[in-house]
């Protein structure tokens, strides 16, 4: 039979697990948030005929849907990620 080693688990690594979700679900939030917002945004701007503002509000969407994808590729990195 073998024996788990358990490792001891100190305040300092809890609250530093604890901080680092809040941050990332509040940054994908923030994030995924701004790209339906620029998407609306930028379809009613095309229904008004207004095209410079509606090609911004676009590329700001565009912004906003690399920032989700970075934040999710880089947070499936770090669940990937071997241990030290």
């Amino acid at each position: 039979m073998t024996v788990v080693a358990a490792t001891s688990l100190s305040a300092h690594t809890l609250l530093n697990v604890v901080s680092s979700a809040l941050v990332a679900g509040i940054g994908i939030t923030v994030a995924f948030s701004a790209l339906i917002y620029c998407a609306d945004r930028a379809a009613e701007l095309h229904r008004a005929r207004r095209a410079a503002a509606a090609w911004a509000m676009t590329a700001s969407g565009v912004l906003a849907l690399a920032a989700c994808l970075g934040l999710v590729v880089y947070g499936l990195v770090l669940v990937l990620a071997k241990g030290k």
